[in-house]
């Protein structure tokens, strides 16, 4: 058996398996990419001043939030919501992941 390039392997797949294998790459980046509140604001391309006006809230609650090292899950869910997603939870195992439920009192103390 001999070598062959990885090139002449990748030449060798149908544009539906490389469509396939780019899909699966792009989530398992999607995966890995771990953003605090400042890079989220950011990655979205918002200034602390937007995101403050869409929360009505200041920039410097803004500023403080982004600084703060344990925010809430409430505060991140209406950040989230402020831009315009949807926080949602998941539980990951060593080979399981977990869909949780998102209640309206997240982040609330029981």
């Amino acid at each position: 058996m001999g070598h062959r390039k990885f090139t002449d392997i990748v030449d060798d797949l149908s544009p539906e398996r490389r469509e396939r294998i780019e899909a699966i790459k792009n989530e398992a980046r999607a995966d890995t990419i771990a953003f605090n509140l400042a890079q989220l604001r950011r990655h979205r391309e918002l200034t602390q001043s937007e995101l403050a006006q869409t929360l009505e809230r200041t920039q410097a609650s803004i500023s403080a939030m982004e600084s703060a090292g344990d925010n809430l899950l409430s505060t991140w869910r209406n950040v989230i919501e402020g831009m315009g997603g949807r926080l949602e939870l998941v539980a990951v195992f060593d080979n399981e992941r977990i869909a949780l439920p998102a209640p309206e009192t997240i982040g609330a103390h029981a």
